[in-house]
């Protein structure tokens, strides 16, 4: 692939979030998840990390099999249940 071809796609993808199609079956694991493209690798690969299942791995997939999508929602951060303050009553004096 020539190499303004694959400046091309990282310009066009980089920083991106995708989805994949779901009708390949390699790519069937990845159904219901946005991406985010770190980049395209030289042999015009874009290189992907999915937000699910605390996956840290980027994964290597034709753009072709992509589609951008816009951003999703930023996540909710879970609170953690607070107990309510106890009042603090100081210690009685003794006589």
């Amino acid at each position: 692939m020539p190499f303004e071809k694959i400046e091309e796609l990282r310009r066009q993808y980089t920083d991106k979030y995708v989805v994949v199609d779901p009708r390949r079956p390699e790519l069937r694991r990845f159904q219901g998840m946005t991406g985010l493209v770190k980049t395209v690798n030289m042999n015009g690969r874009a290189l992907v990390q999915f937000d699910g299942n605390n996956n840290l791995g980027w994964y290597d997939i034709d753009p072709a099999l992509l589609t951008i999508v816009p951003p999703p929602p930023p996540k909710e951060e879970k609170k953690r249940p607070t107990r309510p303050a106890e009042a603090i009553t100081p210690p009685a004096e003794k006589p």
